[in-house]
C-alpha cells in the first residue's frame, strides 16, 4: 500500500468512528473534530459514499447556534450497507442477533434449547437453522460481513472449544463444525462468552466509560472479561478472563464445578440453586428461587445472604489483582446484586486490602439473554470500521 492510500485510508477510518459514535454530524464538524481540512474530508466522504458505507442529506433550516455560514451536509453511516451476525450458544438457550453498520440491533431471536450433556451435534444443527433464519430476514442489498459465535467457555484461536464443563464439550472444533454446516466462506469468529460480554460496552458508542473495567458475567458458571487502556486483555495464550476458576474457600456449592472452591462454585446459577436447597428452599431454577426472595422464605433470605458475602470476598481478590476502575455485572444471576448491594460493600471492603480506599463503583447491564450474542457481532462490527494508526504512523495522522 503506498503512503498516501495508506493515509486516507487512515483518515476514512476515522471518519467512520466519529459517525459510529456520534450518529450523525456534518463535514464541517468532522473538520473541526478531526482536525482535517474541510476540503480532505468533503473528498474522503465522497469516496466513503460511492462505496456504500455513508449516506448523506441536505440540512435544512438556520445554521446551528453560534454558527455562521449556510447550512452544510448532514452525514451518516449507511446503515443497510452491512450486517454483522451474533450468535451465542448459552446454558438453557440459543440466540442469535443481527446488527446493522450503525450497530443498531435489527434482529434478535432468542429460544430455550436443552440439549444433552456434550451433545454439540443436536446444538450445531439448532444454531445453524437459528442464524439462517436472522440472516434470512436481512434485504439482499445488506451484505453480513462476518459471524462471531460466543460459548461459555476457553476458546483457542483456531476456534476449537478446549473445555466447556457447562456444556460437557472438550475439545470441539467449533469454527470448523459450523462453517462447514453452514456452508459459509467468510468471516467466522468463536469467543468466550464473558469477553463478548464485555465488547458490549467497550465497543459501544461511548467506549471511554469502559477503558479500565473488569466485566463480570454470571449464569451457570463465571466468566470475566478485563478492559484496560479501552481494549480487551487476553493474556499471553488468549485464555485472560477465567474469573470462575479464581479458588476464594475449600468447597463450593456446585458439585459439577471443574474446581472445588472456585469463585464460581459459590456464586453461579447453579451454586445459588444448591445452596437454596441445602436451606431448606425448593426452587429448581432462579425464577423460583426469585419468587422464594420476593415472598420473604428464610431460606431463601440465608441464601442471599451468603451469596452477596461470597460474591463481595470473590470481587476483593479480583479488585486487588487488577485494580479496575468500575465492575460491571451481567448474566441472569446478576439480579440478584440489587437485592443485597449493600452486603455485596460491605463484604468487599472486609476482604479488601485496603479497607480505606473505595472500591470501585459496581453496575448491573441491562441486556437480556442476547448480550454475549450482540458482543459478539459488534466485535464483528469494531473490526470492520478499525485500523490502528500507530502501525504505520506511530500515533500521527496526516491529511491526504
Amino acid at each position: 500500500m503506498s503512503m498516501p492510500s495508506a493515509v486516507r485510508h487512515i483518515n476514512e477510518v476515522r471518519i467512520l468512528d466519529a459517525l459510529y459514535r456520534q450518529g450523525t454530524t456534518t463535514r464541517a464538524d468532522l473538520a473541526r473534530e478531526l482536525r482535517l481540512m474541510r476540503s480532505t474530508v468533503g473528498n474522503l466522504v465522497v469516496g466513503l459514499i460511492e462505496q456504500g458505507l455513508v449516506s448523506e442529506t441536505e440540512v435544512t433550516g438556520a445554521a446551528p447556534a453560534g454558527r455562521t455560514g449556510r447550512p452544510g451536509q448532514q452525514v451518516r453511516l449507511h446503515a443497510g450497507h452491512a450486517a454483522f451476525i451474533g450468535a451465542d450458544i448459552g446454558v438453557g438457550h440459543l440466540s442469535v442477533v443481527a446488527l446493522d453498520l450503525q450497530g443498531q440491533l435489527v434482529c434478535s431471536r432468542t429460544t430455550a434449547f436443552e440439549p444433552r450433556h456434550g451433545d454439540f451435534d443436536t446444538v450445531l444443527d439448532a444454531l445453524v437453522g437459528l442464524i439462517r433464519s436472522v440472516m434470512g430476514t436481512l434485504p439482499a442489498q445488506q451484505t453480513v460481513q462476518g459471524i462471531c459465535v460466543t460459548v461459555p467457555g476457553l476458546v483457542n484461536h483456531e476456534g476449537v472449544v478446549l473445555r466447556a464443563p457447562v456444556l460437557g464439550w472438550q475439545s470441539v472444533p467449533l469454527q470448523s463444525l459450523l462453517a462447514a454446516r453452514l456452508g459459509w466462506t467468510g468471516m467466522l469468529l468463536t469467543e468466550n462468552d464473558a469477553n463478548a460480554f464485555a465488547a458490549t460496552a467497550l465497543f459501544g458508542r461511548s467506549p471511554q466509560a469502559s477503558a479500565d473495567a473488569l466485566f463480570v458475567y454470571m449464569d451457570a458458571g463465571v466468566g470475566g472479561g478485563l478492559a484496560s487502556q479501552g481494549k480487551l486483555h487476553r493474556g499471553h495464550r488468549g485464555y485472560a478472563g477465567e474469573i470462575g476458576h479464581l479458588l476464594i474457600g475449600e468447597r463450593g456449592f456446585d458439585p459439577l464445578t471443574a474446581i472445588e472452591g472456585s469463585f464460581e462454585s459459590y456464586v453461579s446459577r447453579t451454586a445459588v440453586l444448591a445452596r437454596h436447597r441445602h436451606h431448606g428452599g425448593t426452587s429448581n431454577g432462579l425464577a423460583d428461587f426469585l419468587s422464594a426472595v420476593a415472598a420473604d422464605e428464610p431460606a431463601a433470605r440465608h441464601t442471599l445472604s451468603e451469596w452477596a458475602w461470597w460474591l463481595g470476598r470473590g470481587l476483593a481478590s479480583l479488585i486487588s489483582v487488577l485494580d479496575p476502575g468500575r465492575i460491571v455485572l451481567g448474566g441472569p444471576v446478576s439480579v440478584l446484586h440489587a437485592q443485597v448491594e449493600c452486603a455485596v460493600f460491605a463484604s468487599i471492603v472486609q476482604h479488601s486490602v485496603q479497607p480505606s480506599a473505595p472500591p470501585p463503583a459496581i453496575e448491573v447491564s441491562a441486556l437480556g439473554a442476547d448480550a454475549c450474542a450482540i458482543g459478539g457481532a459488534l466485535m464483528l462490527h469494531h473490526a470492520h470500521l478499525s485500523f490502528d494508526e500507530r502501525i504505520v504512523y506511530g500515533g500521527t495522522t496526516a491529511e491526504t
